[in-house]
C-alpha cells in the first residue's frame, strides 16, 4: 500500500462522508418541516381543553408532534456530527495528499549520508501531521532529533518519515537534489 493509495482512499472517504452529511442535513430539514406541519392544529393558540370531546385526539396529535420534533432535533445533531467528521476527513485527506505528493517527487529514499548534525528536518510524525526538528545524531536506520528537552525527549525517526532537509538555508525534498555527505 503506497502513500498515493492512502491519499486516494482518504479523499474517497472524505467525499463519502460529505455526501452522508448532506443527506442527513436534508433529512433533518424534512423532519423539521413535518414536525412544524403537525403543530398546525395548535397554531391559533387554542389550549387543550380537559373534558372536551376533542381532548384525547388533540393530546395524541400534540404528543406525535412533540415526538416528531424530538426526532428532527436528533437528526440535526446527527447531521452536525457527520459534517464535523466530513470536515476532519477532508483535512486529513488534504494532509495525506500533500505528504504523498512530497514523497512521490523523490528519485530515491533518504539515507544516512544525506544528513549531518545540525540539519533541520521536517518529518512525518503521525499519518497527517509533520514536525520540524534539528538533527542531533545520524544513525544507521534512524535520525535522533533534538526534542528541546535536554535529551530526555529526543525522538528518533526512520529515514522514510523525512519529508525535507534544510542546510545552510537551502531546503530540499528530493535527496538526489542535495549533495551527499560521505564522511
Amino acid at each position: 500500500m503506497t502513500t498515493e493509495d492512502d491519499a486516494r482512499r482518504a479523499r474517497e472517504r472524505a467525499d463519502a462522508l460529505k455526501a452522508k452529511a448532506d443527506k442527513l442535513t436534508a433529512d433533518a430539514e424534512r423532519r423539521t418541516e413535518r414536525a412544524s406541519a403537525m403543530y398546525g392544529r395548535f397554531a391559533g393558540g387554542q389550549p387543550l381543553l380537559r373534558g372536551h370531546h376533542s381532548y384525547r385526539s388533540a393530546r395524541r396529535d400534540k404528543d406525535r408532534a412533540d415526538a416528531a420534533s424530538d426526532r428532527a432535533i436528533d437528526a440535526y445533531k446527527a447531521a452536525e456530527r457527520a459534517q464535523a467528521e466530513a470536515k476532519w476527513a477532508k483535512a486529513k485527506a488534504e494532509a495525506r495528499t500533500k505528504i504523498a505528493d512530497t514523497v512521490a517527487t523523490r528519485s530515491r529514499s533518504w539515507e544516512p549520508g544525506d544528513f549531518q548534525v545540525g540539519d533541520i528536518v521536517t518529518v512525518r510524525v503521525f499519518e497527517t501531521s509533520t514536525s520540524t526538528y534539528r538533527v542531533k545524531r545520524v544513525n544507521k536506520k534512524t535520525l535522533t532529533l533534538d526534542g528541546g528537552g535536554g535529551g530526555w525527549d529526543d525522538p528518533k525517526r526512520e529515514y522514510n518519515r523525512v519529508l525535507s532537509r534544510t542546510r545552510d538555508g537551502v531546503t530540499i525534498t528530493d535527496p538526489e537534489a542535495g549533495e551527499r555527505d560521505d564522511d
